[in-house]
């Protein structure tokens, strides 16, 4: 039997196996607490393994590869290193308050500090840039499917995207997380296990060393403030924009949020999500580390994004292999489940109030369950068949920054945070931002060699700085200035409680 066939064998084992998880956890449903967060009721190692597993999903295995062979260490300075700052500093800072409060979403924290219009304005940000995510990560089956296995591209891509709506529509949070335990598990043993063969057939260290520069190892700017193809001022606002952006930007993202709400107390909540950050730092790494590695056995490569799965395709044997698939196509999910579950839990949380008062617990179960397959299937067909609104509702992942980073972070360390300086800081970020990508596009297309995509995306990490700076300044002038006018909110619990009350 072939490593294909072997592997095939292996992914249809795994499938049984988390359709089971679903299954079985379908019976701990009672309401949107439990669909959503899990009942609150996760322990430490559960709260760990799904908080690394969704942010060490594919994205990060291939795209940190492919963006190492290229870049060398400098090209996972935006994931997983700034990713990874940015689970830490939740973990320290917001996680524990966030689980106090006990809310089922981002959304909920915003209505409570700022009001309703600041709830919807964060419950459409999320849904538009987690159904752009969804939709790239359900895409990315193809990866395991096409590449890996030989089964065409939409077949592969349906059936992974079918497999992970039924265990997800079934037991929403706790399917999440008990799968995404295993799929973390799998995914890091299946890329360690390319590392020992990958010596064997390049010779060992001395080869390696031979053919990598030291220079590939390292996360600073290089000669003239180099970073990515930019040099002096744009690559060093391109440096710093790729640690803040990420470190600063991902901290409200509701994956993070919801990890944090769905664990069992406080404690458990701030110090298993910071092993995981601290776990994501080492782990997230590996995959960069095995493509530098890879150079020395595949000095060159059409696509750079398929350097893992051709490394794994070229030195392992049989039972590796069947291992790494699994772990890929684990990634894949870990984090597709995550990007899956959080449209529906907004809408039946957030949005459905506007229209319809005192929705049943057992109603809003079964409106996001009903939405699980509905937004997973738009998603997949926006990424497949409309590329421009798909680009599009890829860029909007920034704008859960723009629109909900500042008000977030002041809005849970400042008392003076009120309503008219959050909606100050989104206007003047935008009057900045806007303006200054267009001001940066010229050069970054220049760069990018007249690639809109990649320019676009340089110029909006490069113009982010200025704009949140500017954004600040306009939160914390606003908010002073209109403390009569305005007078801010007490931050309350989902059940009115003041936070300072709360023990």
């Amino acid at each position: 039997m072939d490593k294909v066939t072997m592997a095939l064998y292996g992914v249809i084992a795994y499938f049984v196996i988390v359709m089971f998880i679903g299954w079985w956890a379908s019976r701990k449903v009672k309401s949107l607490s439990d669909y959503a967060v899990a009942g609150r009721r996760l322990g430490p190692l559960l709260v760990f393994g799904t908080v690394l597993a969704t942010w060490f999903g594919g994205g990060t295995a291939l795209g940190g590869a492919s963006m190492a062979y290229s870049f060398g260490l400098r090209g996972v300075i935006m994931d997983p290193l700034g990713a990874g700052v940015a689970v830490i500093l939740f973990a320290l800072f917001f996680a524990s308050i966030l689980r106090k409060l006990r809310y089922i979403t981002i959304a909920d924290f915003f209505r409570a500090r700022y009001g309703k219009t600041m709830e919807l304005a964060s419950s459409i940000v999320n849904i538009v840039a987690y159904m752009g995510w969804l939709g790239a990560l359900l895409v990315s089956f193809s990866a395991v499917f096409q590449v890996l296995l030989g089964i065409p591209f939409e077949q592969g891509v349906l059936l992974g995207t079918i497999i992970t709506i039924i265990y997800t529509f079934a037991g929403g949070m706790w399917s999440v997380t008990l799968t995404d335990f295993i799929q973390m598990f799998l995914l890091v043993l299946g890329i360690v296990l390319i590392i020992p063969f990958l010596l064997g057939a390049v010779g060992g260290w001395d080869a390696i060393n031979a053919v990598v520069s030291p220079d590939m190892y390292s996360i600073l700017p290089g000669e003239g403030m180099e970073y990515l193809g930019y040099v002096g001022l744009f690559g060093f606002m391109y440096w710093i924009s790729s640690w803040v952006v990420q470190g600063l930007g991902s901290l409200s993202c509701q994956d993070l949020v919801q990890r944090s709400l769905s664990a069992k107390d406080e404690k458990t909540a701030k110090w298993a999500t910071f092993a995981a950050g601290i776990g994501y730092w080492t782990i997230g790494l590996i995959p960069a580390l095995v493509a530098i590695w890879g150079i020395a056995l595949i000095p060159e490569i059409e696509n750079p994004d398929l350097i893992l799965p051709s490394l794994a395709m070229e030195v392992l044997p049989p039972w590796a292999f069947v291992i790494f698939v699994v772990g890929l196509l684990a990634a894949v999910m870990s984090s597709s489940d995550s990007a899956m579950i959080i449209p529906p839990t907004i809408i039946a949380e957030n949005v459905l109030p506007y229209f319809k008062k005192d929705i049943s617990e057992k109603t809003k179960v079964w409106i996001a369950r009903i939405l699980v397959p509905i937004i997973a299937l738009i998603s997949l067909a926006i990424a497949l068949y409309a590329q421009t609104i798909f680009f599009l509702m890829n860029l909007s992942w920034e704008l859960i920054l723009m629109v909900q980073g500042i008000p977030f972070i002041l809005g849970i360390y400042w008392k003076k945070s009120n309503r008219l300086g959050a909606y100050a800081s989104i206007i003047v970020n935008f009057a900045v931002w806007i303006p200054l990508i267009f001001a940066t596009l010229p050069h970054t297309l220049e760069v990018e060699e007249g690639v809109f995509e990649w320019a676009i995306w340089d110029s909006i990490y490069i113009a982010a700085i200025p704009a949140l700076i500017a954004g600040t300044i306009a939160f914390i002038v606003v908010s002073l200035l209109t403390q009569k006018k305005d007078p801010p909110k007490q931050l309350v619990s989902i059940d009115g409680e003041p936070l300072e009350n709360l023990k």
